[in-house]
């Protein structure tokens, strides 16, 4: 139950827009304690394994059939805690959009599903996209500004103007 909830908890601090986070006490310290969930060492950032074992988590969290394999529905209907910020600001389809892209590059083999093994792979991808200098750990501030699902998520919920 504990991993469900703060599973929950941190997808939706890392999926919200930064700057909502930024501008809300209460978005900042929700994106404080979910990042305090993952970092389990409690040492100021996340190192890979603790990223994967949350990984983990998540995935069984996600595969609601127990058969190992997520499917688009599955994917879209976990929602990432946002569904609601992105109804709210009018960006439903843009959100749905965001993660049906997310859900494509995570589907390693294009067959319409993420096996265990692609989540694992693309989260440890994710991973080292985010790690900006390249230390192999995440502060909380690559991982909210550099996480897949944040990147896409805010891009959605809150683009940026057009030139």
């Amino acid at each position: 139950m504990r991993t469900t909830f703060t599973t929950s908890l941190l997808i939706g601090a890392l999926a919200a827009p930064v700057g909502a986070i930024a501008q809300s006490s209460e978005g900042g310290d929700l994106a404080k304690l979910a990042f305090q969930s993952v970092d389990t060492a409690e040492r100021g950032y996340i190192d890979q394994g603790e990223f994967s074992n949350f990984g983990g988590d998540v995935f069984v969290s996600m595969d609601n059939d127990q058969n190992n394999k997520l499917s688009l529905g599955e994917f879209l209907s976990w929602g990432f805690g946002l569904e609601q910020v992105a109804e709210d600001a009018g960006r439903a389809e843009a959100f749905e959009t965001a993660m049906r892209v997310v859900f494509a590059f995570w589907d390693r083999d294009g067959d319409n599903e993420i096996t265990r093994t692609e989540h694992r792979q693309s989260l440890m991808s994710d991973f080292r996209r985010a790690d900006a200098n390249n230390d192999a750990v995440l502060t909380e501030e690559e991982f909210l500004l550099g996480f897949s699902v944040n990147v896409a998520a805010r891009a959605a919920i809150n683009p940026p103007p057009a030139e």
